[in-house]
């Protein structure tokens, strides 16, 4: 996929649920690419993805719920559902060693950025 993306200069985008590699996420991030991260980060056995994630710039990151599928362990088994997200987001924090309020804004900002939604209103 890294070497499609290659081929498009000036592409941007989400890799969805991202599983790859820290090197992985470094050669995507130099494309301009963000890594979207969702339920199963929650999983205690998907130590590869855990470790990965809690590596990466926040930069890089954007928040995903997958809905109806790919739900965190809070709701194994359930029908996944968008305000699910904040488990998500309360999981990776934790793993980052971030306060949730940080990484919320960090990843809101990137979602703007990425899909030129601009400022919020004040």
């Amino acid at each position: 996929m890294i070497a499609a993306i290659r081929r498009h200069p000036g592409t941007r985008g989400v890799v969805h649920s991202f599983s790859g590699s820290a090197e992985q996420a470094a050669q995507l991030f130099k494309q301009d690419f963000l890594v979207g991260i969702g339920g199963p980060v929650t999983y205690p056995r998907a130590q590869r993805l855990r470790r990965v994630v809690a590596e990466l710039p926040a930069e890089q990151l954007l928040l995903e719920s997958d809905a109806p599928d790919q739900p965190g362990i809070m709701r194994r088994g359930q029908r996944n559902e968008p305000s699910a997200i904040t488990e998500t987001l309360a999981d990776l924090a934790a793993l980052r060693g971030e306060h949730v309020e940080q990484l919320a804004a960090a990843t809101t900002e990137n979602a703007r950025r990425l899909f030129d939604l601009g400022t919020p209103a004040r």
